[in-house]
């Protein structure tokens, strides 16, 4: 995993006010909630105290309640009240989890996945977005579950030679086996279109913003977007969006992207039939494969892995 970026771990609407939410999410047990404020918190999802899940306990004056003793603990990951004790007994100073960054933006929960101490959480980059993508669009969306590591799933959205043989009843149908691709990395993004000698794709292209976000220009006014969820090592979510500006009457909007998006999970089912198949379920620069010039993307996709997965320092003067 690639460490100091954002990643979506929920949508905004999975955590309601007043209840806490279990969920595993890049390997880690966690719990997210909203405090009285109805900012999201985020720890992991185990009591210091007897080892139970915070996630099925309760939200009390801001705090997540422990199930088992009632133990509370904030959004810092501090106990703040163990029931059995007298009210002005000292709370020990290991009585605590660890607590996570999240950030609520675009209508996603997102984590900031680090292991270095990070001394202001307000210092950090915004959640990474795409501008055209604004408020001027309705969309619907959908989730689905993958049992591959999230590098597959992130790969196959970068493969564009594969359309005329695992969608050839749909999407990938009239599109010549022949094509060539043209990759540009700029910084975490990764564009990639078809070269128009080899196939006219009127103005599509897809896009990463590494490590997570993916969007495909599908025309002038409508996108296609997914939002990679690495669970563990073997398991991602996908949270697949469709945005479009033509219709945008409320209700009759949504209904249109919705309708949409029983098209979209046809797409993606029909890549998740393939992709699960492939081993490992993790991606490597170096992994053994085969690779050819139409793989350009899955390459530099692998090299910006790699680097952002080298060995790291903490910046001289951070603390926290």
């Amino acid at each position: 995993m690639v460490k100091d970026r954002w990643y979506v771990i929920l949508e905004s609407h999975e955590v309601p006010s007043g209840r806490p939410v279990g969920v595993v999410r890049l390997g880690m047990r966690l719990v997210v909630w909203r405090d009285e404020a109805n900012l999201l918190r985020c720890t992991h999802d185990r009591c210091p105290h007897r080892g139970a899940a915070l996630s099925l306990g309760k939200v009390v004056g801001g705090c997540v309640e422990c199930p088992f003793h009632g133990f509370r603990f904030n959004g810092a990951g501090a106990c703040t009240r163990i029931p059995a004790n007298a009210p002005d007994a000292p709370i020990p100073s290991a009585m605590r989890t660890p607590a996570l960054i999240v950030r609520e933006a675009h209508g996603f929960v997102w984590l900031w996945y680090t292991d270095l101490p990070v001394s202001d959480p307000t210092l950090l980059p915004e959640p990474p977005w795409f501008v055209e993508i604004d408020e001027t669009y309705v969309h619907a969306s959908f989730s689905d579950d993958w049992e591959t590591h999230y590098t597959r799933a992130v790969e196959n959205q970068l493969d564009f030679t594969h359309l005329p043989f695992v969608h050839a009843t749909s999407i990938g149908r009239g599109v010549p086996h022949r094509l060539d691709v043209i990759t540009t990395v700029t910084g975490d993004r990764i564009h990639v279109t078809y070269d128009p000698a080899t196939y006219d794709a009127k103005g599509f292209f897809v896009e990463l913003i590494a490590p997570s976000l993916w969007r495909n220009r599908l025309s002038e006014n409508v996108w296609a977007m997914i939002a990679f969820v690495p669970v563990d090592d073997t398991h991602t979510r996908l949270y697949l969006r469709f945005y479009q500006s033509y219709v945008t009457i409320p209700g009759l909007g949504w209904l249109v992207c919705w309708l949409s998006n029983r098209f979209n999970r046809h797409i993606l089912h029909q890549d998740k039939r393939v992709v699960l198949t492939q081993e490992p379920l993790e991606t490597d620069l170096r992994m053994g494969e085969v690779l050819v010039h139409s793989d350009r993307p899955i390459i530099e996709w692998r090299r910006w892995v790699a680097a952002g997965s080298a060995p790291r320092t903490p910046p001289a003067g951070d603390g926290g």
